[in-house]
């Protein structure tokens, strides 16, 4: 018997009424020249408004993008505009960041499709364990924003962070030229972030691309010697092109003059494109060996004994990076495929951790939580082999799962029910709780609707196409664990959480697992 959770349009319309009237009141006047921050009742009668944590959240989410906004982004594509470039240099200037002063900043930047993310984690990881002060910039979070923004593999304190927003917020506020003259809420944890790593005077920072490269807001950065770029493979297509090629180019954009680029084996259109930026930038290009067995160890990682292969890529492209990047410091000769892995080195790719990639949690004695927030055809491959090989036959296998923006989430699902044999499902958006939600999880680019809509998309796909009959749609996370604690009490289950890392998130919130975000198990 299906059952459908009764949706409350009314709830969520009430929600995103009183967020978008207080963005509004956000960007209202020249209110941030005293303190505390002033903002305006919807009367129009100013109130003070104590310049907290909660409250630059809540700021902060009044520069997110709505769904309508991005989809008029969309039909603009991201091919010769430099608008987002050109609109972070501005506010970097209105806040005293020079690229002058970005240009001491020692960055090494990465761009790619596929596990850019866990790649950049690695190689922060590296370094600090060769003894180096880092900084980390990723996206997206979790639970907390402050997790993109890392000190020594640590998140930003929330006093820390609520410092520097409320710096860089009333600075901007203060200088603008009309009431939409902000920055983007990427645009603006970039500059966040850039600030941070300066006055910390870190050794070096680690900056993820957050889409795309070459018009991103990340690639303000005019100096980075090294750079990376991971596997690739068509995703955003609506805003960065629809062939490898145009892709490529896009993640090609961050090439520097003189730089070493590092990338994997890629597509023959790919790489060729890869050369041909590398070329006019006089920059030089290094392919990284595709497994570690061509490496030297002082100590072998125990990743090696059962890393499938798009993880010993992505640790080769890491070690690779990281270590050039020390030998620039020292003034030694380059990595050659063969030279030595050194201790530390094995330390620092031992002691990585990326949460919500590949994490198992054990959630009570009769439930094993498995999050990865795949969201390719091929990550997701990645991500059902890990759960076959970790996942008990007599284990009852319940799927959760979602997707947003423009993934083919019936394409995932295929790919997930390829390999994997499921007893249930639960399509569920990326909402933690029915009662509340957290300021850091909301998200006005995937409208509560719009993800209710794709739930319902991949229920019907999932019982008709695939036909299966245990398929579930859920408005939130807490509700999903409800009927998994009533259907399957008595059952020991094996839960897998893909689709999108949103959707990690709030599994994370509602269950309150915060503490697995920053520690292994």
């Amino acid at each position: 018997m299906l059952r459908w959770a009764k949706l409350n349009f009314n709830r969520f319309t009430a929600d995103k009424i009183l967020h978008e009237a207080a963005s509004m009141s956000l960007l209202c006047g020249s209110c941030v020249k005293t303190q505390p921050f002033t903002t305006m009742h919807a009367s129009g009668e100013p109130f003070a408004r104590e310049q907290n944590y909660e409250n630059a959240i809540s700021s902060l989410n009044s520069l997110q993008s709505n769904f309508s906004v991005l989809q008029a982004s969309i039909l603009r594509k991201h091919t010769d505009d430099c608008k987002h470039i050109n609109d972070t240099i501005k506010y970097l200037e209105r806040v005293g960041l020079s690229l002058s002063s970005l240009d001491k900043l020692p960055a090494i930047h990465v761009s790619g499709t596929k596990g850019k993310g866990s790649t950049c984690a690695m190689i922060e990881s590296i370094l600090r364990s060769n003894g180096y002060r880092t900084g980390f910039f990723s996206s997206p979070h979790l639970v907390s924003v402050t997790e993109r923004v890392r000190l020594n593999g640590k998140p930003v304190s929330t006093d820390k962070f609520n410092s520097h927003f409320w710096k860089i917020y009333n600075q901007l506020v203060t200088s603008r030229e009309h009431i939409q003259d902000m920055p983007s809420y990427f645009c603006f944890l970039t500059i966040l972030a850039f600030d941070i790593f300066l006055q910390e005077a870190v050794d070096v920072c680690v900056i993820e691309v957050g889409i795309g490269g070459r018009y991103d807001c990340t690639n303000v950065l005019r100096k980075t010697n090294t750079v990376g770029i991971t596997s690739l493979g068509l995703e955003h297509t609506k805003l960065l092109g629809n062939t490898l090629g145009e892709i490529a180019w896009q993640k090609a954009g961050i090439i520097k003059p003189d730089s070493d680029v590092f990338t994997v084996p890629q597509p023959t259109q790919c790489i060729e494109v890869i050369e041909q930026e590398c070329h006019l930038s006089k920059a030089n290009l290094h392919i990284v060996p595709p497994g570690l067995q061509k490496y030297s160890w002082a100590k072998k990682p125990s990743l090696m004994e059962d890393a499938c292969n798009i993880i010993e890529l992505n640790t080769s492209l890491a070690i690779q990076i990281a270590t050039c990047w020390i030998r620039k410091m020292q003034k030694t000769a380059q990595l050659s495929e063969t030279m030595l892995v050194t201790k530390q080195t094995v330390k620092g790719i031992e002691d990585c951790f990326w949460p919500g990639r590949l994490q198992q949690i054990s959630y009570d004695t009769q439930k094993t939580l498995y999050l990865d927030g795949a969201h390719t055809v091929e990550s997701i491959e990645v991500c059902a082999r890990w759960y076959n090989a970790k996942s008990k036959c007599d284990h009852k296998r319940l799927l959760i799962f979602n997707t947003t923006g423009d993934r083919d989430s019936l394409k995932l699902l295929s790919t997930l029910l390829g390999t994997i044999k499921f007893d249930a499902a639960f399509f569920v958006p990326n909402v933690a709780l029915s009662s509340a939600t957290r300021a850091d999880a909301i998200n006005h680019n995937f409208p509560f609707e719009h993800q209710m809509q794709r739930c319902r998309a991949n229920h019907v796909y999932w019982v008709e196409a695939m036909k299966h009959k245990n398929g579930f749609v859920h408005e939130s996370i807490d509700s999903v664990f409800a009927q998994i604690d009533k259907d399957f009490a008595c059952e020991i289950s094996d839960i897998l959480i893909t689709g999108s890392v949103h959707l990690i998130g709030a599994v994370l919130t509602a269950l309150k697992l915060e503490r697995f975000i920053s520690a292994r198990e």
